[in-house]
């Protein structure tokens, strides 16, 4: 009580030199404006940071279930359906979310697809976000629909409303990519429009999701029977951290239970680092504000010499006297931090009322005009404390060494360290340059037989780079939005170096290895070349290197992809590669595709196989009675299926009072309701085949049929006449045969 008697009239009675006065004032502002900006920043970022919650809360759930392990779980678990029968739960619903890429007529946008159920729309309560006229709804009859974000529906060149069907495509399950025909290995269906889109107000969201129905999503991605998550909507009053806890108690290891912050665990983390970090600058600009104090205690030190001494006189110890100035130093940052607070607190209240501190010329560009502001009794509590502990570092070194003169005060410095990756060499990775792009996006897969993943990459200051897994030498192709493709050969433990310009994106290097050599000279020899000579100067290319990844990749892309390549010239490419790597997959692949595509040629029979009818009629399609006979090979997820549909009926209509012709369409429809759905209107003049089986339905692996629509055509002897790829083409050959 002593020494704090005599600090209190030491601080609120005048001094006998007047600039202790000014320098004591001093120190209790710059401590006042140093919390008061403290307070300040802190509530700005948490108004961002609630702003940004509230955001995510209109799509995210308030806990959502995930697997512990794999992307995927089984939706009929017993431990998932005791959470949905849980009393807390007001509202579930099943999600099933993954990448697919919509098409519209000219544009092509990757994106994620999220399958949930009916009540989806109870759940995130849609109303708040809902875009357009038209109702929330996933699927009416037999058709699809889909919910799109506002910025994707830009991205597509399509409003709310639009009225031609979008297309969805999808890689198959686990299968590889078939550069023969791509079309293989990817699912494919379409969305219609309900009128009505959403906006969140995020781009994550806005730019890259579309909601459908849980059965399109599982189609799509066959995976029937089977969730990504279980997103969860608690009754009213219940508490959520607590229901959390619960649930993942029950559910035990193998779910995760996420609130609406987890789920967006790398945004927040992101908002509080920088929080942190802010905090820690504005710490440090405390800190050189208490110097002033130390200035401040220190003339007041000299300035009382003659009381110490008399205090000492009357009895007073060393302590005692030291305890004074502490003190002193103390109800000055007391007295700094009581005003900082109040200042900041009023600053934060008019701001939250008033908005006076605006996004300058930004304003009315963002979805808030003015800096959001949100105080929390936490954060003033932890400025209250560092003011106090930063005064009392910076008073306790004069003090203790009371009339002693200081020479200096202890600086602290924030190091930020950043670790970045080595290179590792149980992985490849590709150090990408453009010049003339400094930021874009563009996709990448692997060729490989083996893996069919699709990445993207984003381009930042114009450079790139990814990392991936090859054992083996493997071809990498990078899509650029307009469809542009290169290729890039790596291996584990190499570094591969690309570069390129944006205003010549053809003419691009890779270098890191000998097949990218290879391929670097083969590009300068073919540069302005047509396909054919292109395919010329490869057929020399391979004959001198037909060893090398590049041939594979040359033979591939300019013999088996080119339809104007004959069957000669591609078994005489594919005999030289074949001595040379026999064992490949891709060359074994191809040979068996040529012995399949020669047992379907022209002055071959057609083999007897009985099949099925829509109308549950056999037939034998090696064994009609007509003088001809056509075979029609399609699918419902064929390009401009509506337009094949149309003119095929007009065809079959022409010729349907020809009693001599028989027209035979067979389906390779994997999901035979699709096939069945399509053909329920049926106007065409024919009979419909579909036995689920696609490309391993026997009629399709015995004509070699590799790509549909294929027109197949055969005389009274059931002998191959005639082979087309188009209807205009099957059109002439009719007219030739039929007068």
């Amino acid at each position: 009580m002593f020494s704090f008697y005599i600090a209190k009239r030491y601080l609120l009675t005048k001094k006998s030199h007047h600039a202790i006065n000014i320098i004591s004032g001093i120190s209790v502002c710059g401590v006042a404006f140093a919390t008061a900006a403290l307070v300040c920043i802190l509530s700005v970022f948490n108004g961002f940071q609630d702003m940004v919650a509230s955001l995510f809360t209109a799509f995210d759930p308030e806990l959502k279930i995930v697997a512990a392990e794999g992307k995927f779980m089984h939706a009929d678990s017993k431990a998932l359906e005791a959470v949905k029968q849980h009393k807390e739960i007001a509202v579930w619903s099943e999600v099933l979310e993954d990448q697919a890429l919509l098409t519209t007529h000219n544009r092509q946008v990757m994106t994620t697809i999220k399958g949930v159920d009916d009540n989806f729309e109870r759940l995130i309560d849609f109303d708040r976000i809902k875009f357009g006229d038209g109702v929330y709804e996933l699927h009416a009859d037999v058709l699809e629909y889909g919910i799109l974000g506002i910025n994707l529906l830009s991205m597509l060149g399509v409003d709310v409303g639009f009225p031609t069907p979008i297309q969805v495509y999808a890689p198959v399950g686990d299968e590889h990519i078939d550069m023969n025909d791509p079309s293989e290995s990817f699912n494919q269906d379409e969305l219609c429009s309900p009128g009505v889109g959403f906006s969140v107000g995020q781009q994550k969201y806005d730019s890259k999701y579309a909601l459908t129905s849980l059965r399109f999503a599982r189609n799509l991605f066959d995976r029937e029977g089977m969730i990504s998550a279980l997103e969860l909507k608690l009754k009213s009053g219940t508490n959520i951290d607590k229901t959390k806890n619960t649930l993942a108690k029950e559910l035990g290891d193998s779910y995760v239970v996420m609130d609406r912050y987890e789920q967006q665990e790398d945004t927040f983390k992101i908002m509080k680092i920088e929080k942190l970090i802010s905090y820690i600058f504005l710490s440090l600009i405390l800190m050189i504000a208490c110097f002033n104090i130390i200035g401040s205690i220190s003339m007041l030190i000299i300035d009382k010499k003659n009381d110490a001494m008399t205090l000492r006189n009357l009895g007073a110890t060393e302590h005692q006297i030291a305890n004074i100035f502490m003190i002193e130093g103390r109800m000055i940052s007391l007295l700094g931090a009581i005003i900082g607070i109040v200042v900041g607190l009023a600053l934060c209240l008019i701001q939250q009322h008033y908005g006076i501190i605006k996004f300058g010329q930004s304003a009315g560009s963002y979805i808030i005009d003015s800096y959001p502001v949100s105080v929390h009794v936490t954060d003033i509590i932890i400025v209250f404390f560092t003011v106090l502990i930063v005064g009392l570092v910076a008073v306790w070194y004069p003090v203790r060494q009371l009339s002693k003169k200081y020479t200096s005060v202890m600086a602290l410095i924030l190091v930020c360290v950043m670790t970045s990756c080595s290179s590792n060499s149980h992985q490849f990775k590709i150090e990408g340059k453009f010049e003339d792009m400094p930021a874009g996006e563009l996709y990448i897969y692997n060729q490989d037989n083996s893996d069919a993943k699709i990445d993207t990459i984003y381009i930042n200051n114009g450079e790139f780079a990814y990392a991936g897994n090859a054992e083996e030498i493997t071809p990498y192709t990078i899509v650029f939005q307009n469809a542009l493709e290169q290729v890039i050969f790596v291996k584990n433990g190499e570094v591969v170096h690309y570069q390129a310009s944006a205003n010549d994106l053809k003419n691009y290097r890779v270098d890191g290895n000998e097949e990218n050599e290879l391929m670097n000279q083969f590009r300068e020899q073919t540069n302005g070349k047509n396909v054919v000579e292109q395919r010329e100067i490869a057929e020399t290319f391979i004959n001198e290197h037909p060893s090398s990844a590049a041939a594979i990749y040359l033979f591939n892309r300019l013999f088996v992809q080119e339809q104007s390549t004959s069957i000669v010239q591609l078994k005489s490419v594919l005999k030289t590669i074949k001595k040379a790597q026999p064992q490949n997959r891709f060359i074994l692949k191809v040979e068996n595709n040529i012995k399949q595509i020669e047992s379907g040629q022209i002055g071959k029979t057609i083999p007897s196989i009985e099949m099925k009818t829509k109308s549950k009629r056999t037939i034998n399609i090696g064994k009609t009675d007509a003088d001809y006979t056509v075979l029609v090979f399609w699918a419902t997820w064929m390009a401009d299926l509506y337009d094949f549909i149309d003119d095929f009926a007009v065809l079959t209509e022409d010729y349907s009072e020809h009693k001599n012709l028989k027209i035979i369409a067979i389906s390779l429809d994997a999901e035979i309701y699709k096939w069945e759905d399509c053909t329920k209107t049926d106007t065409t003049y024919c009979e419909h085949i579909c036995d689920g089986k696609v490309w391993d339905s026997e009629p399709v692996k015995k004509l070699g049929v590799t790509t549909i629509p294929t027109f197949v055509i055969a005389d009274k002897k059931h002998k191959i006449i005639a082979r087309v790829n188009s209807l205009d083409d099957l059109e002439k050959e009719l007219q030739k045969l039929i007068k």
